[in-house]
């Protein structure tokens, strides 16, 4: 039989690393990923051998600048011994008997990942086919059978099923349905583990996840259990928050947490009211931290009429003064279903809620909220600065980091800008091929549908922190801009910066002196981290995205998604020469702000390919991983990876397919993955709406970028996987087992 495609557990945790900032050093998974004028040739290096020590997932690293801790999971061990004990025993599950008869029994391209800690499967599918063939059962009895059917692997006895309750069944737009089951004992919901399954429109089951925990009990009752607001105040003070009393958004309720030493008691808090919103589960007996989410990821129709209505505004497609249509304002209305509602006094309406946050206090003040005035409504004019030593005639810039509160000028106009582009990427993601609905957990106040939850419209910030400073941005309200994003029925938050330090030269911060609310692709990048972590989540739905490679991924998403749709639209031309897709072209000064052009073939000798320090020059493989991401310590430059690979996908398959199978994959992902995990979801994808049509051309692309057939990662946390470039010996589909 030849090698499963994927071994082991990707449930490991990433710490939090400080890497280069303009100016400061904080850690950040930011926008900003490297100084454009910092950037240099790669040099050619050998690819590193993967190392005999643990890979990283530990309690304790400093998460620099912004509090004590990141994101933690204790269930993953917090020393070398218990991480290699890890690995043992997950070796051992994949070598035992029953999973072995099940691989024979999937053919030639299965895909068995066993969870050390639960011995559970952590995923179960095919790569050639699907699990079952058709069937007019229920998605549920359809995906609760094969569990029966297979409880050797499974290891879930009647009594652990009867514990399965329902939590989510959802159908995509594709017809698939996404089912989670959660487990419960006495009423308490089970955090993290449990079951999900994928069932397509006839019938056939794509594949299992979840690592549900066998034998599951109630711990032995505590005499006196941690409240709600207790724990609240300890999640909030583990990060190093100053005001720590629970606030606005901030949320929680108990759950069991099931760890190497038995089941414990513990208080699920979100709290999005923090300076860094995080996801924490606490021990409700001894009050210490089970687990932490970083919720926050970093960038680094127009009517005749429109001009005499109060919901009129003057917007952009693209960026101020970008060549073509994109950089023209154009007057639209402001009134359509589910933006603006007629009478409106402020930018409010069932998707979004757009303030300026300038004091950073996460609290939409009066003098932060944006108006219509008169019967011009919401038409302001762009204000033009000129800054010495800035490119202010070529570019647009629009403040003046010398002067205090120069912001104001096109404070309004910005916010207005940012409301706009919020509501048409909310209406774009929601349609076809994407499908991001009110079922799967997009963001709105009220769900017509009656699926999903609801109540959770995103808090736009539009000039977050820009009076930070005496009337200028401090250095941490600067060069970025981040969306945070908690469970489904809580609102999101996403903060956008200005650019450019105060008291900084042309050569310390390369960039021009601009908002990021006016730059299209910045807004749609970080509104894309609410997709990932509303489709990438666990049985309960919480995000389950933060692995290192997870992460680099979503931030590629986020590159990729926006991008793709400025190319769709014709405001950025893809020509057959590298160097065409650069996310961040208008604040950079059309330099963008990644290392390298998306577009970037492998091979490529092209000056606007020229690879990252440790890597060769021209497009990224699967085997540069360990060197960007050693070299950075930042997802996103790991992240152009990925984010190259799936440029070459959208080349070879066409945008619109590549845009489905991509959304699709993160609906099937298993939690915390790696890059193998998605090209499997991917291509699980394709077997589910296209019956595999288009297997042969996704595994050439994923070959080409080094995620071929014996590619290998130990888990989503590995930082020196192993490249491989070949195809499977065949791409033809099977039948599915009985």
């Amino acid at each position: 039989m030849p090698p499963l495609p994927l071994i082991g557990s990707a449930m490991s945790r990433r710490p939090c690393v400080t890497s280069a900032r303009v100016l400061a050093a904080v850690c950040s998974t930011g926008l900003l990923a490297l100084q454009p004028a910092a950037r240099a040739a790669g040099v050619p290096a050998g690819r590193s051998a993967r190392p005999s020590g643990p890979v990283p997932g530990a309690r304790g690293t400093p998460y620099a600048g912004v509090g004590q801790q990141g994101v933690f999971d204790i269930r993953q061990g917090t020393t070398g011994a218990q991480l290699r004990a890890r690995a043992g025993r997950s070796a051992a599950l994949q070598a035992s008997a029953p999973v072995r008869d099940l691989a024979g029994q999937l053919g030639p391209q299965p895909v068995i990942d066993l969870d050390p800690l639960t011995g559970t499967p952590r995923q179960v599918g095919r790569l050639d086919g699907s699990l079952t063939g058709p069937s007019p059962a229920s998605a549920e009895d359809i995906a609760l059978g094969y569990v029966r059917a297979h409880a050797a692997v499974f290891g879930l006895s009647a009594a652990d099923l009867a514990r399965l309750g329902p939590a989510r069944d959802y159908v995509d737009i594709e017809g698939i349905h996404h089912l989670a089951f959660v487990q419960r004992v006495g009423g308490v919901p089970l955090f993290g583990n449990g079951l999900q399954a994928n069932v397509t429109r006839d019938g056939r089951l794509v594949n299992v996840t979840g690592s549900p925990v066998p034998g599951l009990h109630t711990p032995v009752a505590l005499h006196a259990g941690l409240s709600v607001d207790a724990a609240i105040r300890l999640a909030k003070r583990d990060v190093g928050e100053r005001r720590v009393a629970p606030a606005r958004g901030d949320t929680g309720k108990p759950v069991l947490f099931h760890t190497a030493g038995g089941t414990r008691r513990a208080i699920q808090t979100v709290t999005m009211s923090a300076a860094t919103p995080s996801l924490d589960v606490i021990d409700a007996e001894t009050g210490r931290v089970l687990y932490r989410d970083l919720l926050s990821a970093d960038l680094a129709g127009s009517g005749t009429d429109a001009a005499a209505r109060k919901d009129a505004a003057d917007v952009f497609e693209y960026f101020p003064g970008a060549r073509g249509s994109g950089g023209r304002t154009r007057t639209v209305s402001l009134n359509r279903p589910g933006w603006l509602p007629k009478g409106s006094v402020v930018l409010f309406g069932n998707n979004v809620h757009t303030y300026s946050d300038v004091n950073d206090n996460n609290v939409a003040d009066a003098a932060e909220e944006v108006s219509p005035v008169g019967r011009t409504g919401y038409r302001f004019p762009v204000v033009r600065t000129t800054v010495a030593g800035e490119p202010c005639m070529a570019w647009v810039c629009t403040w003046n980091p010398g002067k205090d509160l120069s912001w104001q000028r096109n404070g309004r106009r910005t916010a207005t800008q940012s409301f706009y582009f919020v509501n048409r990427w909310h209406d774009y993601l929601a349609g076809a091929p994407i499908g991001f609905t009110e079922a799967a957990g997009n963001f709105q106040q009220v769900n017509a549908s009656g699926r999903g939850k609801g109540g959770d419209p995103v808090h736009d910030e539009s000039l977050d922190g820009a009076d930070t400073q005496d009337g200028v941005p401090d250095l941490t309200h600067i060069d970025n801009a981040n969306f945070a994003t908690p469970p489904d029925g809580q609102s999101p938050t996403m903060q956008m910066y200005l650019w450019h330090a105060p008291g900084a030269s042309s050569t310390q911060d390369p960039f021009i002196p601009a908002m990021g609310s006016d730059e299209a692709d910045i807004v749609y990048h970080e509104y894309t981290h609410g997709l990932s972590h509303r489709l990438v989540t666990d049985a309960s739905g919480n995000p389950a995205l933060d692995s290192v490679q997870g992460g680099s991924m979503g931030e590629a998403w986020s590159d990729w998604y926006a991008l793709d749709h400025l190319v769709n639209q014709g405001h950025i031309t893809d020509t057959r020469k590298a160097g065409d897709i650069n996310l961040g072209r208008y604040v950079g000064a059309g330099h963008g702000v990644r290392s390298e052009a998306t577009d970037c073939p492998v091979g490529s000798r092209s000056a606007a390919c020229p690879g990252a320090k440790g890597t060769s020059s021209g497009g990224y493989t699967y085997g540069d991983f360990g060197h960007i991401f050693d070299a950075t310590g930042d997802v996103h430059a790991a992240g152009e990876i990925w984010a190259q690979t799936l440029w070459d996908l959208r080349a070879s398959l066409g945008p619109r397919l590549t845009e489905s199978l991509v959304t699709r994959g993160m609906e099937l992902s298993p939690t915390y993955p790696s890059f193998l995990d998605m090209r499997n979801a991917i291509l699980q994808a394709d077997q589910a709406v296209n019956r595999g049509t288009h297997a042969r051309t996704i595994w050439k692309v994923f070959a080409h970028r080094g995620m071929g057939f014996l590619a290998a990662s130990v888990s989503g946390d590995d930082l020196h996987p192993v490249e491989d470039f070949s195809t499977p010996p065949s791409t033809h589909a099977t039948p599915a087992p009985r």
